[in-house]
C-alpha cells in the first residue's frame, strides 16, 4: 500500500479516536445524570463562525498565537503549511497552550489536526510535545494522533522513543496501542526490519503481537512474498502466534503484486493446513478484478475443503453485489457444491429482495434447494407459518425435522396454541405431527419451570 495513503487512513482513524471521547469528556456530572435541551446554532452561523476561526489563524504571522480552538478549522493541509513556517519553538510554545485549553470538541478538534500537521513537520518533535501534555488523556490523544500520522521512514525513531522512554503514565500503551500502527507504517518501507524488531520483542502474548504480524506479513507480502513466508516459515513453534493467520496475510498481500503467481502458490500447497483460508483470499481478489476470472479458477480446483471454502467466499461476496449474477453460477457447480453456495447466497438474498430469492428457491432442487429454504426461514419479517411453510419443502429428512423442530419451538415460546393450532391442521404426516407437538409441550414445561424459578428467587 502508499505510504502516503497509509498515513492518511492512519491519520483519519486518529481524528475519530479523538472525536469519540469528546462527549463523554465533555459531559458534566449534572448533564450526565439529566438530559437537557439546548439551543444549538444554527448552520449558516456555524459555518460562520468556522470561516472567522480559519481567517484569524491564517492572518497570524506566529502560529503561537492562534487560539487552540480555531485550529480545527484549518484544514490539516493548510495548516501544515502554516506550520512550517514557524521556528520549532513557537510550535513548542503552540502545543503548550492546549494545558490551559478547555476540554471541549473545539479543542480536542484542534488538537487533533495541530498534532498531525506537526507530525509532517518534524515527527519527533511532535511526539515529544504531546507527552509533555499536563492532562494524561489530551497526553494519549495527541500521541494517538501522531503515532497514526507517521510516515514509514519516520516510524523507526518514533519506535525507538517509546521503547526506550515511554510516558510513565501511558506505559502500556506506549508497549502496545502506540507501537502499532508505527510497526505497520514501517513494514510497509521495510518489512524485514520490523519483523527482527517484534521477534525481538517476545511478549507473544501481548495485543500487539497478532495485528503487528499481521500487518508486517500483509505488507511483505506486496513486496518480498518468498521472503515473507520464509519469516513465516521461521514463527513455527513460537506461543500464541497463528501461522495459518500470517500465511494468509502474505497471501492476501502477494495477490496485489502478482495474483497469478500468488494463485499458483494456492494451487501447489493445496495440502497445507492453511490452505481453505489462503484459497479464499485468492478467490476474493480475483473476484475484486473480474468475477470470470475467480469462478474458472476456482472450477480448476481440485474437490474439498479449498475449493469450498473458495466458493462460500465468492457466494457471499457477489450475493451482496448481484445475487441474481450469483444465482446463476449456482447451476454452473457440481451439484454435490450446490448445497453451502446456494444457502449462502439465499442468506443475503432473502432480506434485500425477498420476491426475487422467493421465485429462484422455488426453481432448486436437491441440497441447493434445502440449504437455500433453510436460510430463508430466518429471514427478517418471516412468520411462523412462512417459516414452516419454507421448512415443510426441505426434502433430507434430519434437515427438515431440525428446522421445523427450531421453528416450532420458538413459536411455541412466545404463542403455543397458535404452534399447536398449525401443527394439527398441517398435512405433515401423523408421525411429523406428534413429534412437533411433543416439542410445544417440551417449550410449555420449560418457560413453566423457568417462570417458577424467577418467582422463588423475587421471593
Amino acid at each position: 500500500m502508499n505510504w502516503r495513503v497509509l498515513t492518511a487512513i492512519n491519520a483519519a482513524i486518529a481524528l475519530v479516536t479523538v472525536s469519540a471521547v469528546i462527549f463523554d469528556l465533555t459531559r458534566s456530572r449534572d448533564e450526565r445524570a439529566h438530559t437537557t435541551v439546548r439551543s444549538n446554532p444554527t448552520s449558516e452561523q456555524s459555518q460562520a463562525a468556522e470561516r472567522e476561526a480559519k481567517a484569524r489563524v491564517e492572518a497570524l504571522e506566529d502560529i503561537s498565537q492562534a487560539r487552540v480552538d480555531d485550529l480545527g478549522s484549518v484544514p490539516a493541509g493548510e495548516l501544515t503549511q502554516l506550520m512550517n513556517r514557524a521556528t520549532p519553538e513557537q510550535l513548542a510554545a503552540m502545543a503548550f497552550k492546549f494545558n490551559d485549553a478547555p476540554t471541549d470538541s473545539r479543542t480536542f478538534g484542534g488538537m487533533g489536526v495541530f498534532f498531525q500537521a506537526w507530525t509532517e513537520l518534524d515527527p519527533k518533535a511532535a511526539l515529544t510535545g504531546a507527552f509533555q501534555l499536563r492532562d494524561v488523556t489530551m497526553r494519549k490523544l495527541a500521541a494517538t494522533a501522531v503515532v497514526n500520522s507517521t510516515s514509514p521512514s519516520a516510524a523507526p525513531e518514533l519506535i525507538t522513543m517509546l521503547t526506550q522512554h515511554p510516558d510513565k503514565d501511558l506505559l502500556s500503551e506506549c508497549k502496545n496501542t502506540f507501537l502499532d500502527p508505527l510497526i505497520a507504517s514501517w513494514s510497509s518501507l521495510d518489512p524485514e526490519a520490523a519483523s527482527k524488531f517484534v521477534d525481538e520483542l517476545g511478549n507473544a502474548k501481548s495485543s500487539l503481537n497478532s495485528t503487528a504480524r499481521d500487518n508486517i506479513a500483509y505488507n511483505w507480502g506486496t513486496l518480498d512474498p518468498s521472503g515473507a513466508l520464509e519469516w513465516v516459515r521461521k514463527q513455527d513453534g513460537k506461543e500464541y502466534v497463528d501461522r495459518g493467520s500470517l500465511t494468509d496475510g502474505v497471501i492476501r498481500g502477494w495477490c496485489l503484486k502478482d495474483i497469478r503467481a500468488a494463485s499458483d502458490y494456492v494451487v501447489q500447497h493445496l495440502d497445507d493446513p492453511m490452505s481453505r483460508t489462503t484459497a479464499s483470499s485468492v478467490a476474493e481478489a480475483m473476484f475484486a478484478h473480474n468475477a470470470e476470472d475467480a469462478t474458472n479458477w476456482i472450477g480448476r480446483l481440485p474437490p474439498g475443503d479449498p475449493r469450498d471454502a473458495a466458493e462460500s467466499a465468492i457466494a457471499r461476496i457477489w450475493a451482496e453485489k448481484d445475487p441474481a449474477a450469483a444465482s446463476k453460477w449456482v447451476g454452473t457447480l457440481p451439484e454435490s457444491d450446490q448445497g453451502t453456495v446456494a444457502g449462502t447466497i439465499a442468506r443475503s438474498w432473502v432480506d434485500s429482495n425477498w420476491p426475487e430469492a422467493s421465485r429462484w428457491i422455488e426453481t432448486l432442487s436437491g441440497s441447493a434447494h434445502d440449504s437455500a429454504a433453510s436460510a430463508a426461514m430466518h429471514r427478517e419479517g418471516a412468520t411462523p407459518q412462512e417459516s414452516l411453510s419454507l421448512g415443510a419443502s426441505i426434502k433430507d429428512d434430519a434437515a427438515r425435522s431440525f428446522e421445523m423442530s427450531e421453528a416450532i419451538r420458538q413459536w411455541a415460546y412466545n404463542d403455543p396454541q397458535s404452534a399447536e393450532a398449525w401443527v394439527k391442521n398441517s398435512s405433515l404426516s401423523p408421525e411429523e405431527q406428534q413429534r412437533f407437538l411433543s416439542v410445544i409441550s417440551e417449550t410449555q414445561q420449560q418457560t413453566t419451570e423457568a417462570t417458577a424459578e424467577r418467582v422463588i428467587i423475587d421471593q
